[in-house]
């Protein structure tokens, strides 16, 4: 019986991440290579990061050159980052939005509210219900690339909490999830 000869792929971060290699794969032909999933937490990306607890996941959608190129399929945030920030008597809201963005990528993002107190369930609802519309808004006005930077850089997180906090007094508001379809 005769094995397989197989070659070796370097994968590839997309532009926003600086186009770094991330790891090797391995594979007898380049389209097998294709579809393939995996994911990096950001400190691995981006050493100076203060989003240690952000892990994204990736899907190479291209091979050239023996170099297997990627996109991002969502990242996710620790369960211990949201377990340490969820306290006794705070209210966690969560949320759903799917939306798509300027460059027609279809999104979902799943945002975590913690109030500083323990808040009656109309006060959840309204929070809830402008953190969906701001979301729906900002990810139809933005590309997807202004997105991920927006959310890494905690633009987003505290546009949200100034527009939050005028409901009530919100401690943390973060990207707990979000997938691309």
């Amino acid at each position: 019986m005769k094995g397989k000869i197989k070659k070796e792929y370097e994968i590839i971060l997309p532009k926003i991440f600086g186009e770094k290699v991330i790891g090797k794969t391995m594979a007898d032909k380049p389209d097998k290579v294709i579809g393939r999933k995996f994911s990096v937490y950001f400190r691995d990306v981006d050493k100076k990061t203060q989003k240690y607890y952000y892990k994204f996941y990736f899907k190479i959608n291209k091979v050239e050159n023996d170099r297997a190129l990627t996109t991002i399929a969502g990242h996710e945030v620790s369960r211990s980052f949201i377990s340490r920030n969820v306290k006794k008597f705070s209210t966690r809201i969560d949320g759903y939005i799917k939306e798509e963005t300027k460059d027609g990528k279809k999104l979902i993002l799943k945002p975590i509210v913690v109030t500083a107190k323990n808040v009656q369930t109309s006060i959840a609802k309204n929070i809830r219900k402008k953190m969906e519309n701001f979301l729906e808004l900002f990810i139809s006005g933005n590309n997807f690339e202004q997105i991920i930077n927006k959310i890494l850089s905690d633009e987003l997180q505290r546009d949200a909490k100034k527009i939050l906090n005028t409901i009530y007094p919100i401690s943390v508001v973060e990207i707990r999830k979000s997938e691309v379809k």
